[in-house]
């Protein structure tokens, strides 16, 4: 059995996921899952190079700081538009076109933090 010893419970979350690159250009991605500190997106080669090939001045690879929105389902309200700041920590690849990429929230507001939680616990 394997025990996933992660503070933040993982839930299953299939939804579009619009993430703005430091670059001025946008992308849309889909989540696999999310968890009170973050989603895990799936991405192709095009986008996997979009969000996580970028070098500082000195050719050194950095993990840019991303803008990522997306409504988040809730059952008994609409769904709730959340926006956040994010960075890519974890990275998997799954085939030679399709990547896994764990992202971090960097900053969420009460109503997001509260939607998610609730989220989480109702997917459990």
């Amino acid at each position: 059995m394997i025990n996933d010893s992660r503070i933040n419970p993982r839930v299953p979350l299939s939804v579009s996921i619009k993430v703005d690159l430091p670059d001025g250009r946008t992308i849309q991605l889909q989540s696999q899952n999310i968890s009170l500190s973050g989603l895990m997106l799936v991405a192709d080669q095009k986008q996997f190079e979009a969000l996580l090939h970028r070098k500082n001045s000195s050719g050194v690879n950095i993990q840019p700081e991303l803008h990522a929105t997306f409504n988040l389902p809730r059952s008994k309200n609409k769904d709730l538009l959340v926006d956040t700041r994010c960075r890519a920590i974890h990275v998997r690849r799954e085939s030679q076109n399709k990547y896994y990429v764990g992202v971090k929230f960097l900053q969420l507001n009460q109503a997001a933090v509260s939607a998610i939680q609730q989220h989480v616990t109702n997917n459990l």
